[in-house]
């Protein structure tokens, strides 16, 4: 799988592990969308109010670059996400 929209900026945190995004990403030409999920050990505690805090001051509002789609439907995009050419889930393990 190949993405087309690479580089998005974060509008709003859904929980610790779900994002929105625009512009929309893409992928093959095919899907498309706002949403964005990334892959992190130990996600069990994504649902939680501190997760989702914690992931607001990381990423809201800035850009990110999306990298390593795994999987992509009409409900999310699940990828490897990286700030300022540090993956995310290093960032969150701090």
């Amino acid at each position: 799988m190949e993405l087309t929209t690479k580089k998005v900026k974060v509008v709003e945190v859904i929980n610790g592990d779900t994002f929105k995004v625009t512009p929309v990403w893409r992928s093959d030409g095919q899907t498309e969308g706002d949403t964005v999920k990334f892959m992190r050990k130990g996600s069990a505690d994504a649902g939680t109010d501190e997760a989702k805090t914690s992931l607001e001051g990381i990423i809201l509002g800035k850009e990110v670059e999306l990298t390593n789609p795994k999987d992509a439907t009409e409900e999310h995009l699940v990828c490897n996400v990286m700030i300022n050419g540090k993956d995310i889930t290093t960032l969150l393990k701090r």
